[in-house]
């Protein structure tokens, strides 16, 4: 890797971004998500039961939310039509 790349790198673990999605990366649910399958039956079950890519790619959607406002729209769509084992998030 080129002088460019090695500083920017180094740039990202001292900012935390480098590590930013280990998280979504090893399909760690969030509080407010598991929060959201609590009040809606089987949303959960559905959830955890959709393929790993699937589940990656909304919870990077709700990480990747600029504010608490979206976010929280974010979380509840994703419980809401889980609870009908629907996946949010996915061109239909």
């Amino acid at each position: 890797m080129y002088p460019p790349g090695l500083k920017m790198v180094e740039l990202a673990k001292e900012t935390g971004t480098w590590d930013a999605l280990n998280e979504v990366d090893n399909l760690i649910i969030p509080e407010d998500l598991k929060i959201a399958f609590r009040d809606r039956p089987n949303s959960e079950v559905n959830f955890q039961a959709f393929p790993p890519s699937v589940r990656r790619g909304i919870l990077e959607w709700i990480f990747n939310a600029k504010r608490p406002e979206t976010r929280k729209k974010r979380i509840m769509e994703t419980a809401e039509l889980a609870k009908d084992n629907i996946r949010a998030n996915q061109f239909r």
